[in-house]
């Protein structure tokens, strides 16, 4: 009981993940240059924002991705990259629905709700979908490079006295952090024994006399 308890918690933990993973930066440009230019491009499941300081003045700017697509050329973007970070959202967004069928299938199982047998392989199987559906999105953004002339995911060049880097925002981590929870969570659940259930008095054999 114990363990499924704190298998239980994990998912929950990693569910939250999923979450904050879903609504945060996968990808982040950086730049900064002459005249104290400075600014950072988040790449987010669902929009673009791009942040920046030119001397006397702070810009600010968030678009979907439909609108960042017509200014890819201006903004210095690289195209390709919108079709693995709309593929990224709704990878994760299967994520989240597994996952939160893997919690209710492992607290029926804490619970005895159900049958133990169902519940588990409920729990611990959804649960392990949810691993590779972290995993892959992560991967496969991690195959494209966002900003265009980029020598990969990580990458720090500098043109003309201007400094550029990009790499990997806190939601792509939290999505091997969540795959890490998962496999392991998984595992415990499935290789967990089914206690037998007790005898009730009922079918107790009478007591003999001797």
């Amino acid at each position: 009981m114990r363990k499924g308890i704190v298998a239980c918690a994990s998912m929950i933990f990693g569910l939250i993940l999923l979450f904050v993973a879903f609504l945060g930066p996968w990808y982040t440009i950086n730049g900064s240059g002459a005249l104290g230019v400075n600014y950072n491009v988040g790449f987010y499941l669902t929009k673009m924002e791009a942040k920046g300081t030119i001397p006397g003045q702070d810009i600010s700017l968030s678009m979907s991705y439909t609108d960042v697509k017509e200014n890819a050329q201006m903004v210095g973007v690289n195209i390709e990259s919108f079709a693995v970070i709309n593929t990224a959202m709704y990878l994760t967004l299967c994520a989240i629905i597994t996952a939160l069928i893997a919690v209710i299938g492992i607290i029926a199982f804490i619970f005895n709700k159900g049958k133990p047998k169902t519940m588990k392989w409920l729990g611990g199987g959804f649960w392990f979908l949810t691993f590779f559906l972290a995993l892959v999105p992560a991967l496969y953004v991690m195959s494209t490079g966002f900003a265009e002339n980029s020598n990969g995911f990580w990458f720090s060049q500098s043109v003309l006295g201007v400094t550029v880097s990009g790499g990997p925002g806190y939601a792509w981590y939290l999505m091997m952090v969540v795959a890490i929870i998962s496999v392991i969570s998984a595992v415990a659940i499935l290789l967990k024994k089914i206690a037998p259930e007790a005898t009730s008095p009922e079918t107790l054999p009478p007591a003999t006399n001797k």
